[in-house]
């Protein structure tokens, strides 16, 4: 062998020695916490100081940040689907929060497999969203969604403040404390409407998650426990015309918080930064727990890949054009009826749209797009009262399939305003 190929099987050498091996803990117990529609931007762990979330701080001193985590839907069901799943909206077919429903008869979960594995599986959630009958239960021992409902009516009627999610949430774990457990904790805090305040209520949840933490470490369990800290989604904030989400695909509504503290908070402090999905973190927390080995795994050393997007929420009830996306290390492309191409590194508010100026990378990404099943599956029967209770939780417009040439959301989003008050008086017969 020549000196070179010697110095360059040396060097190749060396980096496989350096990298991480992914540890295991078997039979931990897991403790997944949603606090949807939260930005990772608007959080002091990312750099942000427009508010103190000191629990939150603390569990991100014990864990593993990742600064680029990434949403495969700003839609509440769609995505904890596909946390929950491993699988995208594509292929799980939960593709919005109505008009589809998990079929857990033909896909894995998490907590099936965990139950299959001697877990004790227990989850409590805020939101009419994710009520069991959207299938989101697959896989649960116990699942509390006993959330106040009317036909129509108040927000407040469809949602239930995290304080009274955690009444049930802290009793199933003490009673659950001696045997592997895996507990799915969501909050509806910061979800509009805000109560102070956007930030008021980011605020409000780290209360609430900094009191489930002080008792999973009174029980002794924290220290011995994998904690998985994210959002479903976003929310857009009027950064590009949208107030809340799940009608544009900017970076503002799929950007994250993702934040895993290990066992013994192994690993403490550390960043991962390349882009990450949500759909790894299910053979993630598989690994960790020692059930299956995973390429996946989002602590494995691996070169960043191509995340995958989506909206149906324009066209199934607006009537506007669908949207679906592509992130990679360093560009975003939005592919509607106006493609836009934007370069996250330089550009991070999604301003300069790049896609006449690269063409060849707009092309490239495009192409790769494809790969994606583009087909929509028709809409299940919709319940009316089921629609009056999303529509009082903000996702107005009337579900129906359409077809055709239909209008780019973006062109349209500055009517937003005027349509969501028609919707309004609609509901007041006005």
């Amino acid at each position: 062998m020549s000196r070179g190929w010697r110095i360059a099987a040396a060097s190749l050498l060396l980096i496989a020695c350096r990298r991480t091996p992914v540890q295991t803990f078997r039979r931990a117990p897991v403790v997944l916490i949603s606090v949807d529609t939260l930005r990772s931007d608007h959080l002091p762990a990312y750099g942000y100081r427009g508010v103190k979330t000191p629990n939150i701080d603390a569990l991100r001193r014990d864990s593993i940040l990742f600064q680029r985590a990434y949403s495969h839907c700003p839609m509440t069901l769609p995505s904890h689907v596909s946390i929950l799943t491993g699988l995208l909206p594509t292929e799980h077919g939960v593709r919005n929060n109505i008009g589809y429903r998990f079929d857990g008869g033909k896909f894995r979960t998490l907590a099936g497999v965990l139950r299959s594995n001697g877990y004790r599986t227990g989850a409590a959630v805020s939101s009419y969203v994710l009520r069991s009958e959207t299938g989101v239960s697959q896989g649960f021992d116990t699942y509390d969604d006993s959330i106040p409902v009317a036909a129509a009516g108040a927000v407040s009627e469809h949602q239930r403040s995290g304080y009274e999610t955690l009444k049930f949430t802290l009793p199933w774990i003490e009673h659950n404390a001696q045997q592997p457990l895996f507990f799915f904790f969501h909050i509806y805090e910061p979800h509009a409407p805000y109560n102070p305040s956007y930030d008021g209520e980011i605020a409000k949840s780290d209360d609430i998650v900094g009191r489930l933490l002080s008792r999973l470490k009174s029980l002794g369990i924290y220290d011995r426990a994998v904690i998985v800290f994210l959002s479903d989604h976003g929310e857009g904030l009027w950064e590009h015309g949208e107030d809340q989400h799940g009608i544009l695909l900017y970076r503002e509504a799929l950007q994250v918080p993702l934040i895993i503290k290990l066992p013994h908070s192994a690993r403490h402090g550390s960043v991962i930064e390349r882009p990450v999905p949500l759909v790894d973190l299910f053979p993630t927390i598989l690994q960790l727990v020692g059930i299956e080995k995973s390429a996946r795994s989002l602590l494995a050393d691996a070169s960043p890949k191509s995340i995958y997007s989506e909206t149906l929420y324009p066209r199934i009830h607006l009537g506007w054009s669908e949207l679906r996306s592509l992130i990679d290390e360093r560009s975003h492309y939005i592919d509607g009826p106006r493609p836009e191409l934007y370069d996250l590194r330089s550009d991070p508010g999604e301003v300069r749209d790049l896609v006449a100026a690269e063409r060849r990378t707009a092309a490239a990404m495009r192409q790769q797009l494809q790969a994606f099943p583009s087909t929509i599956a028709a809409l299940q029967n919709v319940d009316p009262e089921e629609a009056a209770k999303l529509a009082a939780l903000g996702y107005i417009g009337t579900p129906k399939n359409r077809g055709g040439p239909l209008p780019n959301p973006r062109d349209e989003i500055s009517h937003l305003a005027d349509i969501k008050a028609a919707f309004h008086l609609a509901d007041e017969r006005r």
